[in-house]
């Protein structure tokens, strides 16, 4: 996961606010709880949302308590703690995520990155085994995806093939938050357009970099290197894939959350797109519009 999915907050009431912090931080406890105090630097606004989608899909009853910071224990916070496994499933995700992603680091990063990643990856494997034997099928699933992954980057692959593996790996784990048919259908189907989404725009938000060091990215070869061009296309693949979910989460039955999960799907996602893709590469000039932009090219 790669923290994209976070609400956007000038437009986030107060109480859904801490609630959503409360979230957050209750994930936190609870992965230092179950993994040891290291696996809380593999915590991330992704995970929370899965944990808070989790919660509301199965009607898992949750309180709210205020406590000490699991990091800091002088400041106090507010935990949210679930009679459902709803936390410890996202904390499993995040850290055998975060596993997979520091050995793809040693195997694909400079000798400096490398280091740090191999020194990580050691701490972490006695953590990463734990959640492997409370949840084989993640890391069944994410360890297919990486080996896909993988695949199509060899492949010098395009949009559409080299995000999916992410996309079918959060497919999967939204699926499997219901038992009901349906309920598993249109879960599969918004998991699978988040998935591709958030692999867009960690694609997108290391486009200039990945062109700097000869990277494998998947919008590389458009417009010939033109960054501000490129980064027009990524904002409209990223406009298609973001209606998708959206249609997705409209038929989903939530029980919990729903103000907090609105945000994040109908402001949070766009925000978060245009941080990364118009405001840092599109919109430089002040003069001209994303819009005007779109004029110029055709």
């Amino acid at each position: 996961m790669f923290g994209y999915i976070r609400p956007f907050n000038d437009e986030l009431r107060l109480k859904d606010h801490q609630l959503y912090k409360s979230v957050y931080c209750g994930l936190c406890r609870s992965m230092r709880k179950n993994y040891g105090i290291l696996s809380t630097l593999a915590l991330n606004y992704d995970c929370t949302v899965l944990a808070m989608l989790y919660m509301s899909v199965k009607n898992e009853r949750c309180s709210v308590r205020r406590g000490s910071c699991s990091i800091n224990p002088l400041k106090k916070c507010l935990l949210c703690s679930c009679e459902g496994e709803a936390l410890e499933f996202a904390g499993a995700v995040s850290v055998i995520m975060s596993y997979y992603k520091l050995r793809d680091t040693i195997n694909d990063s400079g000798f400096p990155k490398r280091l740090s990643a191999f020194f990580g990856r050691a701490a972490l494997y006695r953590n990463y085994k734990k959640a492997v034997r409370k949840y084989p099928y993640i890391d069944s699933l994410t360890s297919e995806m990486m080996k896909r992954q993988l695949e199509a980057e060899k492949e010098n692959s395009g949009v559409d093939r080299s995000a999916d593996p992410t996309a079918k790996l959060i497919s999967e784990l939204c699926r499997s938050f219901s038992d009901d048919e349906k309920n598993k259908r249109t879960l599969s189907v918004f998991g699978y357009h988040v998935g591709r989404w958030i692999y867009l725009m960690d694609a997108a938000d290391d486009l200039e970099k990945d062109i700097r060091h000869k990277s494998f990215n998947p919008f590389k070869g458009r417009y010939d290197g033109d960054i501000k061009h490129t980064m027009i296309y990524c904002n409209e693949v990223l406009n298609m894939t973001a209606a998708q979910i959206v249609l997705a989460y409209e038929l989903l039955e939530l029980n919990s959350f729903k103000a907090i999960l609105d945000n994040i799907i109908y402001s949070g996602l766009s925000y978060q797109q245009k941080k990364y893709t118009e405001t840092r590469f599109i919109a430089k000039d002040k003069n001209k519009d994303y819009y005007g932009m779109l004029d110029e090219i055709e």
